[in-house]
């Protein structure tokens, strides 16, 4: 019996959630940043007239969160784009600016992903907060216990280095 992602991707549309991404691919495009194939503006999916099935298809794949993407940057870098709601996330811009400005950047106990690039669009309440793409934790590749330990050890690292600044985490 098929997944309710499987029922919601067998047909030729994306799924609500995803059509911001389709109606802004020009507009990252223009400023760097290259969408996956499935949110090309004229986008045709690959399994719906082709003979593969939807699990083997690059395309078929929908984000993991509905406000953050992965894009390919004109120099080739992987990276990952956050869609911000600037009348909900207030302060957001600002604190990731200030965790990857050059004094919080070169405390090596900051553990902060980096920001990239910061997209404003002119005349919107939106912007994209531009990150290196990584891994997920829930998936990283420990091979040993001294890694997961170095892992955990960087993980209250990085929850000092905040506490110590006042900021709070959620």
């Amino acid at each position: 019996m098929p997944s309710d992602l499987e029922l919601e991707l067998e047909g030729d549309e994306l799924p609500s959630y995803e059509i911001f991404w389709r109606d802004h691919y020009d507009y990252l495009k223009n400023r760097g940043y290259t969408l996956r194939r499935r949110y090309e503006p004229d986008w045709t999916p690959s399994w719906v007239y082709g003979n593969k099935k939807l699990v083997e298809c690059e395309d078929a794949c929908v984000p993991y969160h509905w406000a953050i993407l992965d894009a390919t940057r004109d120099d080739g870098t992987y990276v990952v784009l956050k869609k911000v709601d600037l009348t909900l996330a207030t302060q957001e811009i600002e604190m990731a600016k200030l965790l990857s400005s050059p004094e919080f950047a070169e405390d090596p106990k900051n553990h902060c992903v980096p920001i990239l690039d910061i997209i404003e669009m002119d005349g919107s309440n939106i912007a994209f907060i531009v990150m290196p793409l990584l891994f997920f934790t829930t998936f990283a590749p420990f091979e040993t216990i001294g890694e997961v330990i170095e892992y955990c050890r960087q993980i209250f690292e990085g929850l000092q280095f905040l506490h110590r600044r006042n900021i709070c985490h959620g």
